[in-house]
């Protein structure tokens, strides 16, 4: 494999912040990353895990209830779920999922759809 010196330079930099101390160990990350991040934007019907984590006001738009009517519907692909109150009336609530990527971006989609929620990001890892 070859790279341009300055890309190699920037990631060995990164990597050694991130922690690592073998060269191999942070390709492997970032490649597994990459897989993970175009398996999750493509239509891939694999298997695969993650947490989808919402900050939104619970008093707009009845969120609270509107996000559990969802998470009835998807039962079949998550795991578990935390809640947690921050100041005023903003919450935190991270969705454990696992399996069919499409049933979980589906999940993800509705729950943005809410008016509620003011960020919703999703942690995928595809299962090989």
């Amino acid at each position: 494999m070859s790279l341009p010196s300055d890309l190699l330079t920037k990631f060995d930099e990164s990597m050694v912040k991130a922690g690592y101390t073998d060269r191999s160990k942070a390709l492997q990350t970032a490649i597994h990353s990459l897989i993970d991040d175009y398996s999750w934007k493509t239509n891939d019907r694999s298997k695969g895990a993650g947490a989808l984590v919402m900050l939104y006001d619970n008093h707009v738009f009845n969120q609270d209830k509107k996000s559990t009517k969802i998470q009835h519907k998807y039962a079949d692909v998550i795991s578990a779920s935390m809640h947690l109150h921050l100041e005023n009336d903003n919450c935190l609530e991270t969705i454990m999922v696992r399996g069919d990527i499409q049933k979980i971006r589906e999940l993800a989609k509705h729950l943005s759809e809410n008016r509620g929620i003011k960020s919703l990001k999703v942690n995928f890892i595809t299962l090989v």
